[in-house]
């Protein structure tokens, strides 16, 4: 009788209490796992969007000093280079979205679109309008930019809630520049920002403007290069290609009888972009130049 008593304590199995302590101390065990492997993710995402950040200041920093144009406009200028020069950085990550409107500048401080790499970085160019006049800190009047002072690249850091850390930088961020000295803004460098640049530079380096959709693409520009995979196209971006493609338009400040054939020195021009500052997409669009009319180029 004694041994029957015993074989049936040994076989009576777990008691409620005994399988709800199991089933907390499992479930602390894998609280703590979550949180430790969370951390090491943010540390690890973190640590590859500064590297990311390194990288781009450094081959910034070898633009500035192996070529004549000082600072680049845009982070196309390094991204689009020929493959023979010693700054040029296809792979880097620039993120590309150009917004119109104060509220929504574009940067990853306030717009970071799901599916974003990890080590994705902001462009910021810096300077002053030349004038007292203060720059905007919005894409629209990012032409306001006339002398360049600095770049900073943000990336993003995964701590915690996350933010966005623009602590790499070149040359004067902020402040005053110049003599006479102006104060300084930085603009955040999208696609529109980055195509205005090229035609600004054909401008710079001609004397003209660019009358053609095809003398943007054709990268001809010295001191300024179209981002890798960026178009200037002769219809509006939709949905589909609104990060990779822009209209180009032709500008005179006079009404012109051959839209863009007469298109001179000092007209400018505009560029159309995919906004995703209102939630719904839409068109909006960076004038530069001088130009009061626009029209689509003939080619």
């Amino acid at each position: 009788m004694k041994n029957l008593t015993n074989i049936t304590k040994k076989n009576s199995g777990f008691t409620i209490v005994e399988l709800l302590v199991v089933i907390v101390v499992i479930g602390i065990l894998a609280a703590i796992t979550i949180v430790s492997y969370s951390g090491i993710t943010q540390k690890a995402n973190t640590a590859s969007a500064q590297s990311e950040a390194n990288a781009a200041i450094a081959k910034i920093n070898v633009y500035n000093v192996d070529t004549p144009y000082g600072l680049p406009t845009s982070y196309g200028s390094i991204t689009g280079a020929a493959t023979t020069t010693s700054y040029y950085a296809s792979s880097l990550n620039f993120t590309t979205i150009s917004g119109s409107i104060p509220a929504s500048q574009k940067d990853m401080s306030v717009f970071r679109p799901a599916g974003i790499a990890a080590d994705a970085v902001d462009f910021f160019l810096c300077g002053t309008t030349g004038s007292a006049t203060a720059v905007s800190t919005y894409g629209v009047a990012t032409t306001g930019i006339n002398v360049v002072s600095g770049i900073k690249i943000g990336y993003w850091d995964f701590a915690g809630a996350g933010s966005l850390n623009t602590t790499n930088s070149i040359g004067t961020i902020s402040g005053t520049y110049g003599t006479p000295a102006y104060n300084v803004g930085c603009v955040k460098v999208g696609i529109a920002e980055a195509v205005t640049a090229v035609a600004k530079a054909i401008f710079a380096e001609t004397g003209l403007y660019p009358a053609t959709a095809a003398a943007i693409n054709a990268n001809t520009a010295l001191s300024a290069k179209l981002p890798s995979g960026v178009t200037a196209a002769l219809v509006n971006p939709t949905t589909g290609n609104g990060t990779t493609v822009v209209k180009f338009e032709c500008g005179s400040a006079v009404a012109a009888t051959l839209p863009c054939l007469n298109s001179g020195a000092g007209s400018g021009g505009r560029i159309t972009f995919w906004d995703y500052s209102l939630g719904t997409p839409a068109a909006a669009s960076i004038v530069f130049g001088t130009a009061v009319n626009f029209y689509t180029p003939l080619t």
